[in-house]
């Protein structure tokens, strides 16, 4: 029989807790405003296209009021995380979040679809400098060892805004209208900005014993780097499968399994919560075990799951096979997450994230689209096909690529500064702690 807690328990449960949160003030900082700052984004993303039809769009109008967000946010992603890595993480991470409150103002006052869809476009330029900004500055906090750790806990808060920003909005805009859906974006980024603004210091160097400066690498030189092809490779798969099942998922079960609507929010937000609640405890197993078979068995078996889609029949069949995948992709994330951190440390925290982020981020529109070529071509099922034999295709890529970084890796890391990373970095850039480091 389990044992009742004592109060001495409880007390040192809450006071180990408080420590957590006394030592970890930065990190709660920065988990705090991405959550909310994603959640208020997250509140209007869904509701633009039909807001825009309302006020008059049509055609591709329809489709920049949902996608021009990433046309901006795509391409500024490594320019900012390059910037962010000279001029420092701060200063790009409130700077985004004072976008987002502009932004938010300027659909509460947009007279047209046009002007709504120019700042939905000035909304991705905030995001490019939030999202890939923010990874990085976790990514300087995380101690050497607790990479996976810190990754996957921050991932948290972008799976939890993603998740309950649409559904908050919804709620908000069937009480009280789109306009205060804006309103309620611009006060969670606001309280975001100021929380980053007044909180959140400067340098990472002064709260932990770690580098003075950080290496700024040229995108050249992060392209050679094998371990960062082998990242690109998993993003631009992961991506790749993540837009096209996202795009077409909702046709396939409404059409050909005669579901509803509800059914099918059903499923995605089941994806969401079991990879959202799984990534913590598997980034605590990613500091322990290779990171490249964990990142390979999520892949493997992602792709799999996908692969059996169209034969999977009715409404409960499908959302066991998508928690299932949604369990299999928090094995494969913050292993990813860590290496990423670890090659960050050699070639420059802000410059890799940003361009594994671009990678991702182009992925998923690229997805979609290709999904609409198969869909239109040979059938919506082949949209699932394509995605799986992509992923399976991707995990070949994937490995020889981490393989061959891992003897490489040995080699000192040119940079472009004159300032060197200090010995911590040294020992991360030049003996790999763990095989596909």
């Amino acid at each position: 029989m389990q044992q009742p807690v004592t109060g001495d328990e409880a007390m040192s449960s809450r006071w180990r807790f408080a420590r957590f949160l006394s030592n970890n003030k930065p990190f709660v900082i920065v988990w705090l405003a991405l959550l909310i700052s994603i959640a208020g984004i997250g509140m209007v993303s869904p509701l633009l296209p039909k807001f825009a039809e309302n006020m008059g769009a049509s055609g591709i109008w329809i489709a920049l009021a949902f996608s021009g967000f990433a046309f901006s946010q795509v391409p500024l992603m490594p320019v900012v995380g390059r910037l962010s890595d000279r001029f420092g993480k701060k200063l790009f991470l409130w700077l985004g979040l004072f976008i987002y409150v502009m932004a938010a103002a300027g659909y509460f006052w947009a007279p047209t679809y046009r002007e709504l869809v120019l700042f939905r476009v000035l909304s991705g330029v905030g995001a490019a400098m939030v999202i890939p900004t923010a990874y990085a500055y976790v990514g300087d906090l995380a101690p050497h060892g607790h990479e996976g750790r810190y990754m996957g806990l921050f991932n948290i808060a972008m799976i939890a805004g993603f998740g309950v920003g649409p559904a908050l909005g919804g709620i908000v805009q069937a009480r009280f209208g789109m306009h205060a859906t804006f309103a309620s974006m611009g006060i969670l980024s606001a309280a975001g900005f100021i929380m980053v603004l007044l909180f959140l210091p400067s340098r990472v160097s002064s709260l932990r014993v770690m580098e003075v400066d950080r290496p700024v690498s040229s995108f050249a030189l992060l392209l050679k780097d094998k371990s960062m092809r082998g990242l690109i490779t998993f993003q631009l798969v992961s991506g790749l499968n993540y837009g096209a099942v996202l795009t077409f998922l909702p046709m396939f079960m409404t059409t050909v399994r005669s579901a509803s609507i509800a059914q099918v929010g059903i499923v995605l937000s089941a994806r969401s919560i079991v990879s959202g609640t799984l990534v913590y405890p598997f980034g605590w197993l990613a500091d322990r075990v290779d990171r490249v078979y964990l990142m390979s068995l999520g892949m493997i078996a992602v792709a799999t799951g996908i692969f059996f889609v169209p034969w999977v029949g009715g409404f409960a069949p499908l959302l066991c096979l998508f928690v299932v995948i949604g369990a299999f992709e928090s094995i494969a994330v913050p292993a990813a997450n860590a290496i990423t951190v670890d090659r960050g440390r050699s070639l420059g925290m802000g410059s890799v994230m940003g361009v594994v982020n671009m990678a991702n981020s182009s992925a998923i529109v690229l997805g979609s689209i290709a999904g609409a070529g198969i869909e239109s071509s040979v059938g919506v099922s082949w949209v699932f096909w394509c995605a799986a034999a992509t992923g399976l295709a991707g995990v070949v890529g994937f490995n020889v690529f981490m393989r061959r970084g891992v003897r490489v890796s040995r080699k000192p890391v040119p940079v472009l500064e004159a300032s060197a990373p200090s010995s911590a970095s040294t020992i991360s850039a030049t003996t790999p702690r763990k095989q596909g480091h």
